[in-house]
């Protein structure tokens, strides 16, 4: 069943214009901007990028892109694919346009290593799969991570193909079937 968009929202990160203030927002919103519906800008670039990762078992190391709408909050997302010739080490990304932060990302991998609280007293790493969310673009900066175990959604998939569409649905990427016109 597909997510609604939430419909009652707070003016609680937003400035008034109602759009939400995307270098700072709170967890809240970032489950909010998760339920909106987001549509992909060009089509057929987004079935191309679909077709490639669902219909094929087989995968080469590439990244695939494409930009996607939220028309109700005039967000615009870009929608990237890091695939591997190893069908479970990959990275799903949906990061602002605005600031390169990413809203969500996932990055698949039974080697991965990842710190968080870095030079906190509570430091300590995570190993394995992991999730980004509203996380800072810099390679360096510091961001914290939550387990794929932890995320229902995710805990028990392991190839692209599982999670790519899983993604699709978890971040309210759908193809708009009137017009294809941004706005």
């Amino acid at each position: 069943m597909r997510r609604r968009p939430v419909q009652n929202l707070s003016l609680k990160g937003r400035d008034l214009m109602g759009k939400y203030d995307l270098n700072n927002l709170e967890d809240n919103d970032i489950k909010e901007l998760l339920e909106y519906e987001k549509n992909p800008s060009n089509p057929l670039e987004y079935e191309d990028v679909y077709n490639q990762i669902v219909s094929t078992l087989i995968y080469s190391t590439g990244k695939y892109t494409c930009e996607v709408v939220d028309n109700l909050n005039n967000i615009i997302y870009i929608f990237s694919t890091l695939t591997t010739p190893v069908p479970n080490i990959f990275t799903i990304s949906l990061r602002f346009t605005e600031n390169n932060y990413h809203l969500l990302r996932l990055d698949f991998g039974d080697n991965l290593r990842h710190t968080n609280n870095i030079g906190k007293e509570d430091e300590y790493k995570v190993y394995g799969s992991h999730a980004h969310f509203n996380a800072p673009p810099g390679k360096y900066d510091k961001k914290n991570v939550v387990p794929i175990e932890d995320i229902s959604e995710f805990k028990n998939l392991k190839l692209i193909r599982d999670v790519f569409l899983e993604y699709i649905n978890y971040t309210n990427i759908v193809e708009r079937s009137d017009t294809y016109e941004s706005g």
